[in-house]
């Protein structure tokens, strides 16, 4: 096994954090969606304002958007309990690093990118991509650790005495890396299909049971 493969050993701690960290995030990013999408209260506003004059009731625009909301509450609440989940998962992550892995990621990605100028030709596109995923990782745990933070403050911004004005910009960040996500995932999965048909064959397997320890 070369020092550029992803085939290590993964214990198992790692292993079932890896597991619920996706489920986690897949499920963010799923009530992020709807927010945006299906359960948006301004589409479903004007829905609820527009059959009700159809039917030849009035409605107020405020009533109509207290109702849109409503009706999004329950699923934005998982999105609350997600959020402090992945809180509680990047704390156990450390704790693994710790104790388990013994590694940290952004130390191991500027391991990779300073031992570059050391490769010798022939293994040169192989470390560049080791590395450049390595460093992807790194990234999706600072962009994790600042998702998590701005959500805690976000929603606790009433007892922390700060503004809705003050934390929209916050929000919208906060809301913006909610496509770096997409695109991690996306990346991630592609990354994979190409791995397991080329020199890195179960990878997928490994992540469930381990792999050699060897």
């Amino acid at each position: 096994m070369n020092n550029y493969s992803f085939k290590k050993y993964q214990p198992l701690s790692l292993r079932l954090w890896h597991w619920f960290n996706a489920l986690v995030i897949l499920g963010l990013l799923g009530t992020a969606f709807l927010r945006k999408s299906f359960l948006s209260w301004r589409t479903n506003a004007a829905l609820i304002e527009s059959k009700m004059q159809e039917a030849g009731a009035a409605i107020t625009p405020d009533l109509a958007k207290d109702i849109a909301i409503g009706i999004r509450t329950p699923m934005w609440d998982w999105h609350y309990v997600l959020g402090f989940t992945l809180g509680g998962l990047m704390l156990v992550r450390v704790l693994v690093g710790i104790f388990a892995v013994k590694k940290c990621p952004a130390t191991h990605a500027a391991q990779s990118a300073w031992n570059l100028r050391k490769v010798p030709a022939g293994q040169k596109a192989n470390a560049l991509h080791y590395t450049i995923v390595k460093t992807g990782y790194a990234l999706f745990y600072l962009v994790t650790v600042f998702m998590v933070v701005s959500g805690v403050v976000m929603y606790f911004k009433t007892e922390l005495g700060i503004s809705k004005e003050a934390l929209n910009p916050v929000k919208e960040f906060h809301e913006l890396m909610m496509w770096f996500f997409t695109a991690f995932v996306v990346g991630h999965i592609l990354g994979l299909v190409i791995a397991e048909n080329r020199q890195d064959k179960g990878l997928v397997s490994d992540m469930i049971h381990g792999g050699p320890k060897d």
